[in-house]
């Protein structure tokens, strides 16, 4: 029998729908997956899944391993310069790995499954900087290991394996910004997310491997250096939700910013602008300064001692806070400093200008306006997202969402 004419329209509407859905997924959504992918994506949601991976890792023909290194997530995504290319098990084990990851870190058994199925991919020449969808987003198995805190397996990754530092995900994170995300901090109830133990270690892995620099000119000079592109972070960069300075300010996380400060880690223009169009700079920015004044041995606690009343005490720190020093310099964005040199010490000696007028004037200082914070962001070097180059594109569809909400 035939269906009623208002039954058969709204069935050939739906599939009109459907089918133009499909056409704006990623391209990885709509190609054939190989066999040995099927299998990798079985064993990973399936019980004893870490150890199926392995032996499909150790089993598979050469055939099988290029076919997987050779695929192609997105057709856009074909430039050499942006690594789209292959995928890897490592993403998915990472994630079933890390599920159980819990404040105190990961289980030591956990960190001997990964370092092992690490070492099996390293032999049979699976590629370090391939990613997988998972979740609906594209990872990278050293962003998603370094955001889990497998600090062991980050070193592994970076200098067994050759995995690319400043490779970012589907988000424009790169190993640097994961490192100090806490997977468990919104979970366990905490008004104040904390930097866990083995997320401390992760962020010095990086350090003592000298995949992380504070200096603007030597991680731009690797964009120009065929062999060196994506080999170096910038300790100051940006992701789709700003930079992991602005992001530990705006959650007061004073641990990350201790560690960043340590690591030559400052306040940008971006990052400044965003506060001051929020209105967080005294909320946010000043208490952190005093946090870390507190944390530098400078004589300023002896000082504090010496008086009784807590509220001079505050008031004290927060004039330190508020005056350029060389321990608040970090806080102080880069245009007041090109502002303060160009002043070319205003006809003064200038020990006089530095000691007597440098401290007096604020942040706002030379700024003429804060309406704009579209300035180049400073992303990771390769694979900012799946399909998109290294001009940071994806600012545009994220500055307003990241402005109106946190």
């Amino acid at each position: 029998k035939t269906l009623p004419h208002t039954i058969y329209r709204h069935m050939v509407n739906a599939t009109r729908r459907s089918k133009r859905k499909l056409q704006h997924l990623p391209s990885l959504h709509r190609q054939r997956k190989s066999t040995l992918q099927l299998q990798f994506e079985r064993a990973i949601e399936s019980p004893g899944g870490i150890s199926k991976i392995l032996h499909l890792v150790e089993t598979a023909t050469d055939h099988e391993i290029n076919e997987l290194n050779s695929t192609q997530y997105s057709s856009s995504s074909s430039s050499p310069s942006s690594p789209s290319f292959g995928w890897t098990p490592l993403v998915g084990a990472i994630f079933r790995l890390g599920k159980n990851t819990t404040k105190n870190g990961n289980s030591m058994e956990s960190e001997r499954k990964l370092t092992e199925l690490i070492r099996a991919c390293h032999k049979r020449n699976i590629s370090p900087n391939s990613g997988a969808w998972f979740g609906g987003q594209y990872h990278r198995p050293l962003v998603v290991a370094a955001y889990y805190g497998y600090s062991s397996a980050v070193k592994l990754l970076i200098e067994l394996m050759g995995a690319l530092p400043d490779l970012g995900d589907g988000e424009g994170r790169n190993v640097w910004f994961a490192s100090f995300q806490n997977p468990v901090s919104s979970s366990s109830g905490a008004r104040t997310p904390r930097l866990r133990e083995c997320d401390r270690r992760t962020a010095q892995v990086l350090l003592d491997a000298h995949v992380v620099t504070s200096d603007l000119g030597r991680w731009r000079r690797t964009l120009f250096a065929p062999n060196k592109v994506g080999s170096l972070c910038y300790a100051n960069g940006d992701s789709s939700v700003g930079s992991v300075m602005l992001r530990a300010i705006l959650s007061k996380n004073k641990d990350v910013v201790e560690v960043l400060c340590r690591a030559g880690g400052v306040i940008t223009d971006r990052d400044y602008q965003v506060l001051r169009q929020r209105g967080q700079v005294n909320s946010r920015l000043v208490p952190m300064v005093m946090e870390q004044l507190l944390l530098i041995p400078n004589g300023q606690e002896e000082t504090l001692d010496n008086y009784n009343n807590t509220t001079t005490k505050r008031k004290i720190l927060m004039r330190s806070a508020k005056s350029w020093s060389s321990r608040t310099d970090w806080s102080f964005p880069p245009t007041w400093k090109v502002g303060v040199t160009l002043c070319r010490n205003c006809g003064l000696p200038p020990d006089i200008f530095r000691s007597y007028i440098v401290p007096f004037l604020d942040r706002d200082w030379f700024y003429t306006c804060f309406g704009d914070i579209r300035l180049p962001l400073l992303g990771p070097s390769l694979g900012e997202r799946v399909g998109m180059n290294r001009e940071n594109d994806w600012l545009e569809a994220k500055t307003n969402t990241f402005i109106n909400g946190f």
